[in-house]
């Protein structure tokens, strides 16, 4: 039996990743700020803030030893350097990038060999996006840290990638449409329309999609993997 973390397992991607998981005969930790709707069996929940990531180690105490870990929690905020004040811009940084330095320290000693570790990129770890500076700064970020960390864990035979996923039908996504339509006085109908249009294969990606690859990278399948950065975009960034 394998034993898993997940950090911002309660909805969305991380939920369907913990799903498949469990479906192995898994073990997973979810780490999220709020619990599921539903607890499965194998799943153990811990609350914790991620933001403030420097409380994790004493928040989040985690024993034993892990076979993957899914640095999956993150939020988004749309604006640029100047709409975005330093507290919204900080609150971005400490949930999408540091919290996931911080609870990899907490792992130093608990990662077996092998292990794979997983983060959750975005299209914006290869391009860049208009009203998007302190999100797109994160996933950028992370693409950096994703190959960094792949040549400094190699020799502990610890793997490092990440998927970058496009739009994805998440709670994420329907908060960040809902304040759009707020603001710009369009139906919603009519921003999901445009969302999916500018995917070529013509609509968002589901949950489930992107948990799939997750899986593919954590599992042994991908044994000769690690630094890799891999699009679920619906051919997005090849255009």
């Amino acid at each position: 039996m394998k034993n898993y973390i997940v950090s911002g397992g309660s909805t969305g991607i991380g939920r369907e990743v913990i799903k498949a998981l469990l479906k192995q005969n898994s073990k997973v930790i979810n780490i999220d700020i709020k619990a599921p709707e539903t607890s499965l069996a194998g799943e153990s929940f811990i609350k914790a803030d991620m933001a403030n990531y420097r409380t994790l180690a004493t928040n989040v105490a985690l024993t034993g030893k892990y076979d993957g870990v899914f640095l999956n929690v993150g939020i988004h905020r749309s604006g640029s350097i100047f709409s975005q004040d330093l507290d919204e811009i900080e609150n971005i940084i400490n949930t999408n990038l540091l919290s996931h330095i911080a609870l990899l320290k907490t792992l130093e000693h608990n990662l077996n060999n092998p292990a794979s570790i997983v983060l959750n990129g975005s299209d914006q770890c290869f391009i860049g996006k208009s009203n998007s500076f302190a999100y797109g700064l994160t996933k950028g970020a992370i693409a950096q840290m994703t190959k960094s960390l792949a040549l400094d864990l190699a020799s502990r035979n610890i793997r490092v990638n990440t998927v970058c996923p496009s739009t994805t039908d998440t709670p994420l996504y329907q908060q960040a449409i809902a304040r759009y339509a707020e603001k710009s006085n369009k139906p919603l109908s009519e921003i999901e329309q445009a969302e999916a249009a500018e995917l070529p294969i013509g609509r968002i990606a589901s949950p489930v999609e992107v948990a799939a690859v997750v899986i593919f990278l954590l599992s042994d399948a991908s044994s000769f993997m690690t630094g890799s950065l891999v699009p679920v975009d619906g051919g997005y960034t090849a255009k």
